[in-house]
């Protein structure tokens, strides 16, 4: 593959992440990977279509595996000594969330998976107070009256 075809691919990859999917940064550590790749062929490393694929996985493989997770962490807060909590925080349900059910949620710019777990369901458009937090999900319950103190709304 031409060197502007891996970029491109790249490129792509990393825009795709940034604006379309939530895939955890996978998809930046590939696009990086090809960007890599195409950044050594327009230096003049010459591989056969074999070494760039090559290249590529292992370049992917090695930086997700290498720094996804210390990035990861420090981004959604998972480094020692970094406390913070999204409990008490509220949330705008866009869809009826039965007892037990999931939805996805914005909270702080980022789309979150909450589940139900109050004692009723949560009717679409009302607000939700978070209460906890597994890994990246969020557990949520209705807010008896609708009404959001100031102080405590992130939007």
């Amino acid at each position: 593959m031409p060197w502007w075809g891996w970029l491109s691919l790249g490129v792509i990859l990393m825009g795709v992440e940034l604006t379309a999917v939530d895939a955890a940064f996978y998809l930046i550590f590939v696009g990086s990977a090809a960007v890599c790749v195409g950044i050594m062929e327009l230096a003049g490393v010459e591989l056969p279509v074999e070494g760039q694929l090559l290249a590529f996985a292992v370049l992917a493989v090695v930086s997700m595996v290498w720094f996804r997770g210390k990035l990861y962490d420090r981004i959604r807060g998972g480094l020692p000594g970094f406390e913070y909590t999204v409990a008490g925080r509220t949330v705008s349900v866009g869809e009826d969330v039965p007892l037990g059910g999931q939805t996805r949620v914005d909270l702080q710019g980022t789309q979150w998976t909450a589940v139900n777990v109050g004692s009723t369901p949560i009717m679409a458009g009302a607000r939700a107070r978070v209460v906890g937090r597994d890994s990246l999900n969020l557990s949520i319950e209705g807010l008896a009256d609708g009404s959001v103190n100031e102080s405590e709304e992130d939007e």
